[in-house]
Parts: structure tokens; sequence; C-alpha cells
């Protein structure tokens, strides 16, 4: 949790209960002592649906400064009416106001140890998972195969043009420093994920036939947005393995676009269904890839996947976390 938001929890939870100190006054001087024992027995009766208020409803809210604002400044708003227009009125509605706070204050914080504790047990499975598939992570994206490919084509490059072979190995050299440093981190800017995207698409383009066969395009400013480490590369790397012969236009067809609030992925591939199931055991798979989307975005992502008439579709959707 962010500092700034603890610092406000403090805040208006000081100024609600010092507030409380000024509340009865007010109700004593318009309300007898039975008007306000017949709020606090309706009061006692409420009492479950305002705990599921802060249970359900208010935890849901992003909470953000200026709807905050909004929010105190209204409710600020209805009770300076409610005073104008009748002083009854305006003490029947305060007097209940620090009990409501209070069932309401309570179900929030239900609703936040059972998110944290659920939190902490997915970051717990999460950790386990990198354990188990790091080492098959690394390997997808640094395997002997597109290794061995990639030194290949540059070999062949020094000859007929050293400069691209040089930039190439550059490109491999950056691939591998990220996957042995970057890619250990929770969250890192997209901006390098992207980099290294592009650099992996870069290799792959030597060895291809036709230049349009890959089409590759992002949209949007990337700046500041934070991602999750090789949460994109392996859908791209299965589509390379499973395309068709890459002499044909459109084979695959990569498209990043990025709004405001949210990150949207498609990858489309041309593929053979009669290859499609004869190296299963390559890289960490798709199911991987699923577990750890529904870990690190849990409820912040759409994963769509789709194969028809030799066409595999790739959509993903994530929720954008900013720097």
């Amino acid at each position: 949790m962010k500092k700034s938001v603890i610092i406000y929890a403090h805040i208006i939870f000081w100024i609600i209960i010092l507030a409380t100190k000024f509340v009865t006054p007010i109700i004593t001087r318009f309300l007898s002592v039975l008007e306000f024992g017949q709020i606090a027995l309706y009061l006692a009766f409420l009492s479950p649906i305002l705990f599921y208020i802060g249970y359900f409803v208010i935890m849901k809210i992003k909470w953000k400064k200026k709807t905050l604002l909004m929010s105190v400044l209204g409710i600020a708003s209805i009770y300076i009416m409610l005073f104008l227009l009748s002083k009854k009125v305006f003490a029947y509605a305060l007097a209940p106001i620090s009990s409501v706070f209070l069932w309401i204050i309570i179900g929030c914080l239900f609703r936040f140890f059972i998110d944290w504790f659920n939190k902490r047990n997915d970051l717990i499975t999460l950790e386990k998972e990198n354990l188990t598939s790091n080492l098959a992570l690394l390997h997808s994206q640094i395997n002997p195969h597109f290794l061995f490919n990639t030194l290949n084509n540059i070999d062949a490059l020094i000859f007929d043009n050293q400069e691209k072979a040089s930039k190439s190995l550059i490109k491999l050299s950056d691939i591998m420093r990220y996957m042995l440093n970057d890619a250990k981190s929770d969250f890192i800017l997209f901006q390098k994920e992207l980099d290294h995207l592009e650099n992996y698409l870069s290799l792959e383009r030597i060895r291809l036939k036709n230049s349009n066969f890959l089409n590759y395009s992002i949209n949007g400013d990337c700046k500041e947005i934070l991602i999750a480490p090789m949460i994109l590369i392996p859908f791209v790397e299965n589509a390379f393995k499973h395309s068709v012969d890459s002499t044909i236009e459109n084979g695959i067809e990569i498209i990043i676009n990025i709004s405001e609030k949210k990150l949207v992925f498609t990858c489309k591939n041309q593929f053979d269904a009669t290859e499609i199931d004869k190296d299963k055991g390559h890289g960490i798979g798709l199911s991987t890839v699923r577990k750890r989307l529904d870990l690190i975005y849990k409820n912040r992502h759409q994963l769509s996947i789709t194969s028809d008439n030799s066409i595999f579709y790739v959509q993903l959707e994530l929720e954008i976390h900013e720097n």
C-alpha cells in the first residue's frame, strides 16, 4: 500500500473520531432522549446492512483524490442543506453518523484483511510457480534451437553484411542480458519488455523469406507503464514456432494498443494443423502463462485464445500499472 494512502487513512480516521465528539451536543439540542434512543434502536437493525455496504461496496470503489474530495464535499453539502431547511431533520440525519461510519469502517476492515490474506497466499503461490518455471522459462527463451539458428544466421551475415551481423549480435546479447537480469523483477518498465520483444522479432526476421510475413505495430504511449516481465513473449514465440512457411504474406500479425488504463495485445498467426501437435514439450506452454496471469493480474486481465480455419488468435487485455 502506498504511503500516501496510509497517511490519508489516518487523517480521515481522526477527523471522523474528532467530529463525533461535536455531534452529541448538537443532537441533544434538537432531539429528546427518547428520539435519540429510537434512532439507536433502528441502527442496531441496520448495522448488518452498513457492515456489508463497507464490505462489498466501499472496498470495490477505486478511490482517487478527486473521487474522495467529491464524496466529502457531497456529504457536507447535504448536511448544510438539511441544516438550512430544518434543524430537526438535520439532527435526525446527524445522530446516526458515528454509528454509520463505525459499521462501514468495520466492514471495510474485514474486507481489507481478507483481500490481504488472499493476496498473500497468491504471492506465496506465485513464488512457488516462479521457482518451478524460471528454469523452463529461461530455456524457453534462450533454447538451443533458437540460439543455434540465430548464430547460424549471424554467421551467414558476417560475409554478406558485417554491420547487420554486428547489430544482430548486440540484439542477441541484449536478449540474454534481459533474461538473466531484468526478467527476475516482479514488474518492469513496459519499454524494457517492448525492447526485448523487438529484439526477438529482429532476430527472427533474419530467416524470413518474405519481409511481409511479419506485421508488427504498436499504438499509444508506453512511458511510465509497468508490466510483469515475460508475459507477451511466450505468445510471440508460440506464433513463430507453429507458423506456416515464411514465403507467404501476413503469416504473423502482432498489434499492441495502449490506452489510458488498458494494454491490449493481439497476436495472430497462420498454422498447419497437421504440424501443431509435434513438439508439445517445447517452452513453458501457454498453460503456465495462464497461471502467471491469474496470479499476477487476478481480476485485472482478459485472455482469449482461439483456433479456427488454420488461424491461431490470441488477445490479451491488461489493466495498466503506472510507475
